[in-house]
């Protein structure tokens, strides 16, 4: 847990996940001002206010709890800003490089979907009225000050189809107040109640969303995997005056199918596999290499890299025999020495040369090179620029 220990920071990670995660909120001050910088800064803002052709779900504002009209002028966008509305960018790992790993590598390190969504909020302003949401949140403060007011859960695991909206929050004071400084780290569950107020200046933060799977993920994984079978497809008897003897014979039939479905050995790890590997980013395109132009620009300097938003998974399958899996992609590498694939999928970036030194008894040429080029145009694998 690599990236979510580095969020976390100076708290012990195995603290947090045991005293904290899912439990209660958390205000984690780490001191450092520049903590988040590297992720996202007011430049990177401006370019996508000025560069990026924005509207609305992507882009859009809130003032006391109230979403405003839409509108697409950048001048109408700086004046509701110094009239105390909050901007909100949506899917910000979907835009911009830094923060996109950040979603991915952090989505390794708990194994569920995670989103990243900007909030710019004014000072003194708040930008939303007191709710929960329905997934758990790290909140990132890059620049600015916000106090936060966090109330303890109405609903325990309350789910999208339970909003805050339609339930009623205590009348008691919250269990957490704290101010964030820009560094600092606040973690609120799914479920508790919060808000927050700018504080004399204006404020920047990311929210990063966490989607955890429940016990109905699984059960409804479990539904689509039953439509394979034509008996859960089919109609139920019907209720001929009032005798349900046809519709309790055909549930009982499929109580025990469920049943023999549950005690199946394989079934749990089928679930697994699948929260594994869905939802990862698409691989990125990398162009003109990936249409098998210019892979060696350098020629045995030439250096790769594996995507920086996936983690790369291999599993032995027999002697020289690999199956490699990236995101989506799923690659088969025959004729290849263990000693090889133990050194390449280990390295960050590599050259060609590095790759001799692996295995010197493999031709550049003949063996090495071809096996890099399908790599490349599979997308699994990227050219170093200088």
């Amino acid at each position: 847990m690599k990236i979510l220990q580095q969020l976390l920071a100076p708290y012990p990670i195995e603290q947090f996940l045991a005293e904290y995660w899912t439990q209660k909120a958390i205000h984690i001050s780490a001191g450092d001002a520049r903590k988040f910088h590297a992720l996202f800064s007011w430049s990177d803002l401006n370019y996508l206010l000025n560069y990026h052709k924005l509207a609305e779900p992507d882009l859009r504002f809130s003032m006391e709890g109230k979403s405003l009209p839409q509108t697409r002028d950048p001048q109408d966008w700086s004046d509701r800003l110094r009239q105390g509305a909050t901007l909100i960018i949506n899917g910000l790992h979907q835009r911009v490089l830094t923060v996109a790993e950040l979603a991915a590598n952090l989505r390794h390190d708990i194994g569920y979907r995670t989103h990243v969504n900007l909030y710019c909020s004014p000072a003194q302003q708040r930008g939303f009225d007191c709710h929960y949401d329905t997934h758990d949140v790290l909140i990132l403060q890059i620049d600015g000050e916000k106090k936060w007011f966090v109330y303890r859960e109405t609903v325990l695991y309350p789910t999208p189809d339970m909003p805050s909206s339609k339930q009623h929050q205590l009348e008691e004071p919250p269990y957490l107040e704290c101010v964030l400084k820009a560094g600092d780290l606040l973690y609120i569950p799914r479920g508790h109640w919060h808000y927050a107020v700018a504080c004399d200046r204006l404020s920047l933060h990311l929210t990063v969303g966490i989607d955890c799977q429940t016990g109905l993920d699984w059960l409804n994984w479990l539904s689509h995997e039953l439509k394979d079978s034509s008996n859960w497809r089919q109609s139920l008897p019907v209720v001929v005056d009032g005798n349900t003897n046809a519709l309790e014979q055909q549930l009982t039939a499929l109580r025990q199918h469920l049943i023999e479905t549950l005690h199946q050995p394989d079934i749990l790890h089928k679930y697994m596999d699948a929260v594994t590997y869905r939802h990862q980013p698409p691989l990125p395109v990398t162009l003109p290499a990936q249409m098998g132009t210019d892979i060696f620009p350098d020629l045995f300097m030439t250096r790769f890299a594996w995507s920086p938003l996936h983690r790369i998974r291999v599993k032995q399958l027999g002697e020289e025999h690999y199956q490699v899996r990236v995101g989506s992609k799923q690659v088969d590498l025959k004729g290849v020495p263990e000693i090889f694939v133990e050194n390449l999928f280990k390295q960050d970036e590599f050259s060609l040369l590095d790759i001799a030194d692996w295995v010197p008894n493999l031709d550049l040429e003949g063996d090495i090179a071809p096996l890099i080029t399908r790599l490349v145009t599979e997308g699994i694998l990227q050219i170093r620029e200088r």
